[in-house]
């Protein structure tokens, strides 16, 4: 099983453009339903597994960023551009592109805050007990879909490197929850 999914096709046009960031605020929403508790957000792993993609997500705002000031730089360059009260384009874009440069320095330091949290979870797991209960959802009762997780909870929770959990990886395959840190800075964070 992967957590990947296949990217959709480039956007062609600024319709399709529009519709990539609407859809990464409605995935945003879905997280943070997701992360509200079980049965959706159970294991250590996933945690991890969702920090380092955040991360990674916010490294890449940077480029959106930066890309949205240069096409204006470009736009104004090209005298394409009007305004609609008439005001002093070149003021109007000096003000956007200080914000975005804030926005840009904001994301790099979540990139680092959220890979520093991810690796600071590296080695966390959950511990063996007797006798547990599953968790309560947000409510405070059980769902419905929370009955698999009510069956289990005199078994769980057991260490995500459990053997009865996770199939050993093929030879060769990094562990997919393991992220090796090479430096004091983050990977992809400038």
């Amino acid at each position: 099983m992967t957590y990947e999914t296949k990217a959709p096709p480039t956007a062609r046009n600024d319709e399709q453009t529009a519709r990539l960031a609407a859809n990464l605020y409605e995935h945003v929403r879905q997280l943070n339903y997701a992360t509200a508790g079980p049965p959706s957000l159970t294991l250590p792993g996933t945690a991890y597994t969702i920090l380092g993609n955040l991360s990674a997500a916010t490294y890449g705002l940077d480029q959106v960023l930066d890309q949205i000031n240069r096409f204006f730089l470009r736009e104004l360059q090209a005298d394409r551009l009007g305004h609609d009260q008439a005001g002093d384009l070149a003021d109007v874009l000096s003000r956007h592109g200080q914000a975005l440069g804030e926005a840009r320095q904001h994301t790099r330091v979540l990139c680092a805050a959220l890979s520093d949290a991810q690796s600071a979870i590296n080695a966390v797991h959950l511990r063996v007990t007797r006798g547990c209960e599953a968790p309560p959802t947000v409510e405070g009762k059980a769902h419905g879909d929370d009955a698999g997780v009510a069956a289990a909870a005199n078994d769980f929770p057991r260490p995500i490197t459990d053997p009865t959990l996770l199939a050993p990886p093929p030879a060769g395959e990094p562990d997919r929850f393991v992220r090796i840190r090479r430096s004091n800075t983050p990977e992809g964070c400038a």
